[in-house]
């Protein structure tokens, strides 16, 4: 009988010390990364699926092509940034914006599409580097690019959000000169262009949101596939980070 207790105590006592190590290693909960997220804030309008027309010279239909894009946020590894998916994309076909180093400024990392429809290859990546000129458009620059890529590509939201351009150019042999390569006109689809309403607001990240979530019976709503997996993760803990968002931007806008 006093071999037993002597066991019952052993099992006991490890016991409560596997116990002790489980409560001090809670699973971590679903984090919106803060500093990838508030360093993409200028840019997290471009979140959503577009329609786009390319034309290498504007106002022309020659050369022109269709295609269909899709900007989301991305979170792994407690870093942010937003991915551009276009499979049909003539000029891009797969981009990743995230911050750089420096302060203000932003990689923006290009794959073009592959040589032929049928080459299972992939191209190799391109990096653009740059910030955001005095109109908020993103500037990006590469220093040696392949031949079939722009040296220079920007990226500007107009009409309220619903109009992304992005133009393409080219580095002049010699000089510092640029001229255009193409040009993309996107519409946001699914977009009010020109209806005089807005969209509701991300939780995750404050941008134009078009995905209704559900927590407790009532409905919020995400801007892409990304901040759907976030949210479906933890909706309590993104959530209370909203509500502790817009707390902050209340308090900022007092006089």
């Amino acid at each position: 009988m006093a071999a037993w207790t002597r066991v019952a105590a052993t099992i006991l006592a490890n016991c409560g010390l596997v116990c002790a190590v489980v409560a001090a290693d809670p699973q971590p909960t679903a984090q919106v990364p803060a500093g990838g997220v508030e360093s993409l804030a200028p840019f997290r309008d471009l979140v959503g699926a577009w329609r786009g027309v390319g034309q290498p010279q504007r106002g022309s239909t020659r050369g022109a092509w269709v295609e269909k894009g899709q900007w989301e946020w991305k979170f792994a590894d407690g870093h942010a940034t937003l991915v551009f998916r276009s499979p049909e994309g003539k000029v891009i076909r797969d981009a990743e914006l995230r911050p750089a180093t420096a302060a203000g400024v932003f990689d923006l990392i290009v794959q073009p599409p592959p040589p032929t429809p049928k080459s299972e290859t992939p191209q190799p990546r391109t990096t653009y580097t740059g910030k955001a000129d005095a109109d908020g458009r993103l500037v990006v620059t590469a220093s040696d690019p392949p031949a079939d890529l722009p040296a220079r590509i920007t990226l500007g939201l107009v009409a309220n959000g619903d109009r992304l351009i992005m133009l393409l150019e080219r580095k002049a042999p010699a000089g510092e000169r640029f001229s255009r390569l193409a040009e993309v006109g996107f519409t946001r689809e699914g977009s009010q262009f020109g209806k005089g309403t807005t969209q509701p607001e991300c939780v995750v990240t404050g941008g134009h949101a078009s995905i209704a979530v559900e927590h407790e019976g009532k409905t919020y709503y995400v801007c892409c596939g990304g901040c759907r997996d976030l949210f479906n993760e933890d909706p309590a803990q993104v959530l209370a980070d909203y509500r502790e968002r817009k707390a902050a931007e209340k308090q900022d806008a007092k006089p």
